[in-house]
């Protein structure tokens, strides 16, 4: 794959950010009701982005022992890290380089992709605060996955 495709394949997928961002400024009433769906939802597509990469890798029993150390250790951050900016911040470094181990496979890269697209949307969606006008800051601290993504590309 070429540097350029993979790299705008990264921008789009952070661009997920900014879509929950927008979404959240043009509807922020809707937003305390939908929180609850909204959890779910980034729970449901954190899981669906392992287990596209489990059934993908299912043959190799390394990368499959890894990728479970890597779920569990999510599932770790999900319970226990209360700060929403850590969790985001420790759950994009992750899906950073599960985007570059999904590039080797054009179908798994395009799934992939679009799973860590729709995941941005409900996750800057809760991030998101009117009062504090942080969304630069939800763009920053994400940033991560963009970074390494493309760092992982070059090694």
């Amino acid at each position: 794959m070429q540097f350029i495709n993979y790299f705008s394949a990264s921008a789009i997928s952070l661009s997920g950010l900014l879509i929950g961002i927008l979404l959240v400024k043009i509807a922020p009433e809707e937003r305390k009701p939908l929180e609850k769906y909204l959890v779910l939802a980034r729970k449901i597509l954190l899981s669906a982005i392992f287990i596209f990469l489990i059934f993908y890798y299912f043959k190799d029993v390394f990368f499959l022992l890894a990728l479970t150390g890597y779920l569990l250790f999510l599932l770790f951050i999900e319970f226990k890290v209360s700060d929403l900016y850590k969790k985001s911040i420790i759950t994009y470094a992750v899906l950073g380089i599960l985007f570059f181990l999904s590039s080797k496979n054009t179908n798994l890269f395009v799934i992939e992709s679009s799973l860590i697209l729709l995941y941005g949307m409900p996750a800057a969606s809760l991030m998101y605060s009117k009062k504090e006008k942080n969304e630069y800051k939800i763009i920053l601290y994400n940033s991560v996955f963009f970074i390494i993504a493309n760092l992982l590309y070059f090694v």
